[in-house]
């Protein structure tokens, strides 16, 4: 990059290609005058910056969620002050930006243009400017400087999966410093975190050091945990992290006092990262290099690997906060205009790059990938070929050796090296490994079981071991767990007396904080939890069962050294001459299964535990059964008839029609249980999921069963590799997180044979 600085000038560039320049700077002889600034911070200056008391300020007066505040903050340089916009969006945006500047949270910076007009003004670096971006670019004289080259290669790799990109890339790049490349000058781009895992572990194969830059956020750390949980300080023991938290509470003095004190540390900590440790000489992730021009440099190499189609180029979808149909009110990219910027700057950028290599993968473990339409924009010729190269890791040799066997014994496939491999290197091994379990020496603790824990256990025990003995297996919380809390709290709070649904919802999205897209998608999902609270609301008002219980816990022990316990959604109950009538309701955003033909098996066992709970434990007086359900809350529909009818409640009820009507006294005409009605003599009909008090007490047994056998493979540490394969289905394998690890075989599967005269529910 031959770039030649001007004195007296200010350059606004991208952080990292700050850092780039200044660089080449450091090794000019000639002394200038020059300043470098973000686009981001230029629009500080030059139109307003915001102080960070606003938040505080906005947050009590409005009780938004903070994440929402946040992207309407960021959006307030988009807008016209001085316009009338029909859309309320759009005018909500004017009145905070004059609600702000009226309260003096608005930093005006009055001198900062006039200081511009004196300065030669460049931009680099920028392929989204907006309108409005570039009307205060003109108004202060800048200099557009152009991306300038030519593509630099005529082929691109084409690999079969990720495994062969990833071994691909690295046989190459050890070759380089083989050549006296140093890793340092070595860079990798267009990996996203789905290439993290095979990355790491083949490149260690190779001995390449490898540098991911930290994106952690430092809320996942548990000493931080601990600290949002009493601010406690002690807890933290590393003396940068907790400089950092130290900083970030003197930086919130001016909320101590506040209610939202708390949210707005978590969101300050949630903003903040690990910082990681630069290795002295490594190959680095620089996925910037492919939105940035001139970030590498003619001595360096850049490897774009998942050159895939809707990958490379970035894809902009209609789904930030202002939508297309706003961003054309406001003269803004749409993301249609973004998609042609998105990939037209690629283009350029590329061919800013010297020593450039672009592959794209065909499969993952989790899909098929089609190669980007931009290559055959391109014109580059394909090269389909792996060549390994033995000469540079006996991990990977070994490794190598291990798979071609594994072809040939498991699908009599020969590779191209397999004489070579099996004739130089020793084989002897591979035929060794008993993946069955061992047995373990474990001393007698305290446990607890759940219907979860238990299911798992029936599944496979040896996933049990894994994930409750070993505790391998590491919750991560998504969006998907983010909308079942925010649905289970306010339908909880849906019985409290005084409810109030924004307030109830105001107080489930602060426990549970959304993301900024997050907070977007979950827009579109209010309307539908409302809908579900009134909809409960309405039913309910034919029922007898008036008390309620939500998230209930209760345990009871088993043993000398386990509980049993269980957190039931909902309990509606009545006492009723001397006997508490009670149905359990759990709500599902997702999907489960109803099944009571293996319960003794310890399978699907959460509703009928939660009887076992309510009948074993002392919460209720002389407990009667009336029934138990499944509320499935996000199923797709059609319209409001089909809406209605899938929040009906799945589930079996009591065969007493006495009882029956104390659940729902309109069962006869129109039940809100699925399936159950009535024939014209009254009675119920046969496809009615109804239990009699006999099979109640056939399904408390059962569950004695499921819990003895449960408690003998635990005490006795029997944790077999043995799934469960039902009606020729594996239930324990397709989803579980440990199949890599167990390494199970068809011989470790054990039959469940379906029992005859019952059917799934």
């Amino acid at each position: 990059m031959n770039f030649k600085f001007t004195d007296n000038s200010i350059y606004i560039v991208p952080n990292s290609l700050k850092l780039k320049l200044l660089d080449i700077l450091s090794k000019d002889n000639k002394i200038y005058n020059i300043t470098f600034i973000s686009l981001e911070e230029l629009e500080k200056h030059y139109f307003f910056d915001i102080k960070e008391e606003a938040l505080l300020y906005l947050l009590d007066k409005t009780n938004e969620n903070i994440d929402v505040l946040r992207l309407m903050l960021g959006n307030l340089y988009k807008i016209d002050i001085t316009k009338e916009y029909r859309e309320s969006k759009l005018n909500n945006l004017k009145s905070l930006y004059y609600d702000l500047k009226n309260n003096n949270y608005l930093i005006f910076d009055k001198g900062y243009i006039d200081y511009l007009l004196t300065k030669n003004i460049f931009i680099l670096g920028y392929s989204m400017i907006e309108a409005y971006q570039r009307d205060m670019l003109d108004s202060i004289n800048t200099n557009y400087l152009d991306i300038s080259g030519n593509l630099s290669i005529d082929t691109v790799y084409k690999y079969h999966s990720m495994k062969d990109e990833v071994i691909g890339t690295a046989l190459k790049i050890r070759e380089l410093n083989s050549k006296g490349v140093s890793y340092n000058k070595i860079f990798l781009a267009g990996v996203d975190n789905s290439y993290n895992y095979l990355l790491k572990t083949i490149f260690k194969m190779f001995d390449i050091p490898l540098y991911f830059k930290s994106t952690s956020k430092l809320t996942s750390l548990i000493s931080v945990k601990e600290y949002l949980k009493d601010k406690d300080i002690s807890h933290i023991k590393d003396i940068n992290l907790k400089a950092k938290i130290m900083k970030i509470n003197d930086d919130l003095t001016y909320a101590k006092n506040s209610k939202y004190y708390d949210i707005l540390l978590k969101d300050r900590l949630e903003k903040a990262s690990i910082d990681s440790v630069e290795l002295v000489e490594s190959v680095k992730v620089l996925n910037e290099a492919l939105d940035i021009p001139y970030l590498v440099s003619d001595d360096e190499y850049l490897f774009v690997l998942g050159f895939n189609q809707n990958h490379l180029p970035k894809i902009y979808k209609d789904e930030e906060y202002l939508s297309d149909n706003l961003k054309n009110k406001c003269n803004l990219n749409t993301s249609t205009i973004k998609n042609k910027l998105s990939k037209d700057n690629l283009v350029k950028v590329l061919g800013t790059i010297k020593n450039l290599t672009i592959s794209y993968k065909l499969t993952s473990l989790t899909g098929e990938y089609a190669k980007s339409s931009l290559l055959n924009e391109l014109n580059l010729k394909e090269v389909d070929s792996l060549n390994y190269n033995y000469n540079y890791s006996r991990d990977f040799n070994n490794y190598r050796v291990s798979s071609v066997l594994d072809n040939y014994y498991k699908y009599h496939e020969k590779d191209k090296d397999f004489d070579f491999l099996t004739t130089n290197i020793d084989t002897s091994k591979y035929t060794s490994f008993d993946h069955k379990f061992k047995g373990i020496n474990r001393k007698d603790t305290p446990y607890n079981l759940s219907y979860s824990s238990i299911d798992d256990l029936a599944k496979c025990p040896f996933k049990y071991y894994l994930k409750y003995i070993l505790k391998l297996d590491s919750f991560e919380e998504n969006f998907s767990t983010k909308i079942g809390n925010i649905f289970h709290s306010v339908l909880k709070d849906s019985y409290n007396d005084n409810f109030s649904f924004d307030v109830a919802l105001n107080i489930a999205l602060k426990d549970n904080p959304l993301e900024k897209d997050e907070a977007v998608l979950f827009r579109r999902l209010e309307s539908e939890l409302e809908k579900i609270v009134n909809y409960n609301k309405e039913v309910e008002k034919r029922s007898f069962l008036t008390e309620f219980y939500g998230e209930k816990r209760l345990e009871i022990p088993l043993g000398n050294h386990a509980t049993l316990k269980g957190f039931i959604d909902k309990i509606l109950f009545k006492e009723f001459h001397d006997k508490t009538y009670y149905a359990v309701f759990d709500y599902k955003t997702g999907s489960a299964t109803l099944n009571l033909d293996y319960l003794d098996e310890g399978l699907y066992l959460q509703l009928p535990l939660y009887i076992y709970l309510i009948n074993k434990s002392n919460l209720f007086n002389n407990p009667t059964f009336v029934g138990f359900f499944y509320q499935y809350l996000l199923q797709n529909y059609k319209d409001k008839e089909e809406q209605l009818k899938n929040l009906k409640l799945v589930g079996y009820t009591t065969d007493d029609k006495v009882i029956l009507s104390y659940l729902d006294e309109d069962y006869e005409t129109n039940s809100f249980v699925k399936g159950l009605s009535v024939k014209k003599d009254g009675e119920l009909s046969s496809r009615s999921k109804v239990l009699s008090d006999s099979e109640v007490e056939d399904i408390m047994n059962s569950i004695n069963k499921a819990l003895d056998k449960s408690l003998n493979i635990i005490d006795n540490n029997l944790f077999d590799i043995a799934p469960k394969v039902i009606n020729n289905k594996n239930i324990s394998c397709e989803f579980c997180p440990f199949k890599e690890v167990c390494f199970v075989s068809p011989s470790d599967y054990v039959y469940l044979d379906k029992k005859e005269g019952e059917e799934n529910a």
